[in-house]
């Protein structure tokens, strides 16, 4: 019997191996539906509204019933309790050297994310695996999905795709 010696992965490539399992998943589902017919839009908007229903659901208890009092007290300090949640969140994706924020006032951001890593690697799966799908679904979904679900924090969105990236326009309401 042979005792086989296991190293640890270190935490880098956990978190590019994850984020590879990511990618390849939401590339997979966006080929199937394609595979079974379903209209990209409808399969788009289906994704959003799963995804919405379900994170409103499983978002951290701090931004419920204690955002809304902080909000009507003092939207300034709520608004910079969501976006700095948003942007914390956000580095499960993007290295913080690539998100760019731009504060407008107490109640307006503009972010950016320049050399969006999703977007390579999308581009990279789809090149390899020759799914006929348009690597930017993972934007298009992201550009539905955020200004739905920030609408909970009565925090409206424009979300525009650029060339490698996005640009976000957040204002409190």
């Amino acid at each position: 019997m042979r005792i086989l010696s296991i190293k640890e992965m270190p935490i880098e490539e956990r978190y590019e191996r994850l984020l590879d399992d990511y990618i390849s998943g939401t590339a997979v589902a966006f080929a199937l539906l394609k595979e079974l017919g379903v209209d990209m839009e409808l399969g788009l908007e289906k994704n959003v509204a799963l995804s919405v229903k379900m994170d409103k659901k499983t978002l951290p208890g701090y931004l419920g019933i204690t955002f809304k009092v902080l909000k009507a007290i003092t939207p300034g300090i709520a608004f910079n309790q969501v976006l700095d949640s948003f942007l914390y969140h956000s580095q499960t994706w993007h290295p913080l050297s690539s998100i760019e924020v731009t504060k407008m006032s107490g109640r307006d951001a503009v972010i950016r994310v320049k050399n969006c890593v999703l977007l390579k690697r999308m581009r990279d799966v789809v090149k390899k695996t020759g799914f006929d799908i348009d690597p930017k679904i993972i934007c298009e979904r992201d550009a539905k999905y955020f200004p739905e679900l920030f609408k909970e924090f009565g925090v409206d969105i424009i979300w525009e795709l650029e060339e490698n990236g996005c640009r976000c326009t957040a204002k409190l309401k």
